[in-house]
């Protein structure tokens, strides 16, 4: 059991680090131009992407539990659904709000890519405080 969690950590670790590389390469290429090298490192975020969304959320049921609706969770899922969902959005407000600020004082403008990161990253935030915080086994 340890391991495993040590596996979906790592897998969370993954989706975080693929979805910055996957931004930051985008933003570089747009300002600066696409290369070969670049667009393999591209392609490679994305597919990094995939694959450890797959493996960290969708097949440990992370991802289900956080989207499933409030009538059909039971008094303990309620409470940690609740409680990531606060942790994560708290998270979530001062990373965006960051980035904004950045981006404002740095004159750039917000292009589709981050938008949809974000979307993302609000989206697997809570799932990841949950297995952070406990030690919790779902459908893995």
């Amino acid at each position: 059991m340890k391991t495993k969690q040590k596996w979906i950590k790592l897998g969370i670790v993954m989706t975080f680090i693929s979805l910055l590389s996957l931004v930051l390469v985008f933003e570089y290429c747009r300002a600066h131009g696409w290369t070969q090298t670049l667009i393999v490192l591209e392609i490679i975020s994305i597919v990094t992407l995939i694959l450890s969304f797959i493996y960290s959320y969708v097949q440990t049921g992370l991802w289900s539990f956080t989207h499933k609706p409030v009538d059909k969770m039971d008094e303990r899922e309620i409470a940690m659904a609740s409680k990531s969902l606060r942790s994560g959005y708290a998270i979530f407000t001062v990373v965006v709000l960051c980035l904004l600020l950045f981006l404002s004082l740095t004159n750039n403008n917000i292009s589709i890519v981050m938008v949809a990161s974000v979307i993302v990253f609000a989206h697997i935030l809570p799932a990841s405080v949950i297995v952070w915080k406990k030690k919790v086994s779902f459908n893995s």
